[in-house]
């Protein structure tokens, strides 16, 4: 792969002429979910503005928490933004918590990553409150799912405390040494160093919980390759892994695979049925 291609495989490349589309599509699931469910919003879990979550509670009795961490390279978008996603999964008896973190280039990914930290403990002391030690998944995309496997890596002590019990990364970006050349490193601040120190897929280890890759087949090569190799470098540890190319989709509209029978829903209920 040619330095001069970074910028397509990571920024130009993954736009499609259908966004503006898919976004309006989106913007109406998240007013209906919004109607049809129950809600508690912004609630607090640090200092920070954006050190804030929301929860979907399950419909019925609760069987699991799932914790999604949301796109936008690190440095944009907001957890309001995909509500959709915990839709069907509350008819399945999730309860979905919604995470905002710090932005860059305010913070590092690092400070990003030590915030969620504190995140999710929150999160289990919010539902341990009124609920038994119930199992947790952590989701995230594109950004959010490389955040997804830091935590994970950064959080091994503490997983048996949190019961996490499986993770599900969608269209993440795991070596970001590609990034720095990228108009994206504007923003995040990455030299040498801090790609490499930020790059999950050079530290993994055993002893980590089953993962379920995912990326749309109309996303770059770049992209799809990234998914591929983090699903190989977690088995060669000994970790269970499964990594998926959904057809028919690109870097967003993968996400209406979190839609009643899309592969996603699917594959979280496995998870959940393999680790309970």
């Amino acid at each position: 792969m040619e330095k001069s291609n970074f910028e397509n495989d990571y920024v130009s490349g993954q736009k499609n002429s259908n966004y503006n589309q898919v976004m309006n599509r989106i913007e109406e699931l998240n007013r209906l979910v919004q109607i049809n469910k129950k809600w508690n919003k912004d609630i607090s879990y640090g200092f920070h503005e954006r050190e804030c979550f929301d929860i979907c509670y399950a419909v019925g009795e609760a069987k699991a928490i799932l914790v999604y961490l949301h796109a936008g390279y690190w440095q944009s978008r907001d957890k309001n933004q995909f509500y959709f996603i915990a839709d069907h999964l509350a008819e399945l008896g999730y309860h979905v918590a919604i995470m905002n973190y710090p932005l860059c280039p305010e913070v590092s990914i690092e400070r990003i990553r030590n915030s969620l930290s504190y995140g999710l403990l929150m999160v289990k002391t919010y539902f341990n409150n009124f609920s038994e030690n119930l199992p947790m998944y952590i989701c995230g995309h594109s950004a959010g799912a490389h955040l997804t496997v830091e935590l994970i890596l950064e959080s091994k002590k503490i997983i048996n405390n949190l019961n996490i019990k499986g993770i599900i990364p969608i269209s993440g970006i795991y070596d970001l040494v590609p990034l720095i050349s990228t108009s994206l490193n504007i923003n995040i601040g990455l030299d040498d160093s801090k790609a490499v120190e930020n790059s999950p897929i050079l530290r993994v280890s055993d002893g980590l919980v089953p993962a379920e890759f995912f990326v749309g087949n109309n996303e770059t090569q770049a992209f799809i390759q990234q998914s591929r190799k983090m699903k190989d470098k977690w088995k060669s540890k000994g970790n269970s892994a499964n990594f998926k190319i959904i057809k028919n989709s690109d870097h967003f509209t993968l996400l209406f695979h979190f839609l009643e029978d899309g592969e996603i829903v699917e594959s979280i209920e496995r998870l959940y049925q393999s680790t309970n």
